[in-house]
């Protein structure tokens, strides 16, 4: 889950035959009108064998361009915030933030479809449409994940999405009660570390 974070997010009845440009066109055009997201989620942690490593669950919100606030609640605390020009990664369990300046490195992450520039898709990943669902590639050989899912619901908000990482384990999650450009309040794009919190920045 951790390194999820860390690294830490359409169509219907697409057939498999869509070729890539037009999954990439369609995919752009879907993403386009949501220029927010809220909700709740579910995840799953898999190993190359299909055993379950770790469940957790949290909320989220998203705002484009590149705002993104992913918290998890079970069973481990943890809270992942960036406004798109920093990144926090709170653990209050470690009473401990990382922070980093936002790079180019996002535009090779899962929070690039939920929460960067639509545009970048195409720079950044090939992309499939195959039953009923998007299937991603980072055309960046040294991006940290292998590939990408993302399907969406008859409501055409996303639904669920799973990445596999170059270990072989998959992280699933499912989407709950998500909103579409809902009204997000700035704050929730930035972080202050609480009093006596352990402060590391990776610059």
């Amino acid at each position: 889950m951790k390194k999820f974070l860390r690294n830490s997010l359409l169509a219907l009845g697409l057939v498999a035959s869509t070729t890539w440009a037009d999954a990439t066109d369609e995919l752009s055009r879907l993403l386009q009108p949501l220029a927010g997201l809220s909700g709740k989620f579910q995840q799953t942690l898999v190993d190359e064998r299909g055993k379950v490593v770790q469940k957790s669950s949290g909320k989220f919100s998203v705002q484009r361009p590149g705002k993104l606030r992913w918290e998890t609640g079970e069973p481990f605390s943890q809270l992942l915030v960036t406004n798109n020009k920093q990144l926090w990664l709170y653990d209050p369990d470690l009473e401990q933030v990382t922070i980093r300046p936002v790079d180019k490195r996002m535009k090779e992450t899962p929070a690039l479809l939920l929460g960067g520039k639509v545009e970048e898709i195409r720079s950044s990943f090939s992309v499939k449409a195959a039953k009923g669902a998007y299937q991603l590639t980072p055309k960046n050989g040294s991006a940290p994940f292998k590939s990408m899912e993302i399907r969406f619901g008859k409501n055409g908000l996303p639904s669920a999405m799973s990445v596999r990482d170059g270990m072989g384990q998959t992280t699933k999650i499912k989407f709950s009660g998500v909103q579409a450009n809902p009204k997000l309040a700035a704050s929730l794009f930035n972080f202050k570390p609480p009093k006596g919190t352990d402060i590391i920045r990776d610059e």
